[in-house]
């Protein structure tokens, strides 16, 4: 944990004169506005029946998510595959799961839930189009929070924007009633081929 919130010096979210907007779902944009990246950072989860703490790597697809969630020391602890078929499961026990719901899926397997229907847009600062959400807004139109779907989404400091990249979140936290996650973002790989982030790669 000391690791970890030691390595979240960058420019903050100012949260003085915020305002709020209230937006409406739009149901065929929620295919639509998805991006591919990849994300690699450090997780940490605390709900009622297990925590988590230790790396992250996601690749993000307009079709799939691959995502894998390692130990503080590197090894593979879980690997999570969704695609059009379902989710998949892989622990290092060794055992496979599979189901319908990430959410489901993760929460059964794992003991929390991993909203990952929403967490695909929340992690970039945008809201999930296919249902209501509330942003709130700094001077500089930056999304400091986003409540929707029971979730509460906190962003404490974004990297710089680039020439051709928008400012991307580095460090949020995400909670609802019984769970408190915290998402450090250490790089950022997206669609324009262009990286944000340190240049430090997990194993």
């Amino acid at each position: 944990m000391i690791l970890i919130l030691a390595g979240c010096a960058g420019p903050d979210v100012r949260h003085a004169e915020v305002r709020t907007v209230v937006i409406q779902p739009v149901y065929e944009q929620a295919g639509i506005l998805e991006k591919p990246f990849v994300l690699i950072g450090r997780l940490v989860v605390n709900a009622r029946q297990q925590k988590f703490s230790g790396g992250i790597r996601w690749h993000h697809t307009g079709q799939s998510d691959e995502i894998y969630l390692f130990s503080p020391l590197g090894q593979v602890v879980a690997e999570i595959l969704q695609d059009q078929t379902g989710v998949r499961l892989a622990t290092s026990e060794p055992a496979i799961y599979q189901a319908q719901s990430a959410e489901y899926l993760t929460s059964q397997v794992l003991g929390w839930e991993l909203p990952l229907a929403g967490l695909q847009f929340w992690v970039r600062g945008e809201h999930f189009p296919g249902t209501v959400a509330e942003k709130d807004l700094d001077q500089r139109n930056h999304v400091v929070a986003i409540r929707q779907d029971g979730w509460n989404i906190v962003y404490q400091s974004y990297y710089p924007e680039q020439s051709t990249v928008p400012a991307l979140p580095r460090l949020l936290e995400f909670s609802r009633q019984g769970i408190k996650m915290k998402l450090i973002v250490d790089r950022w790989e997206g669609e324009t081929g262009r990286a944000t982030g340190a240049d430090r790669k997990l194993p």
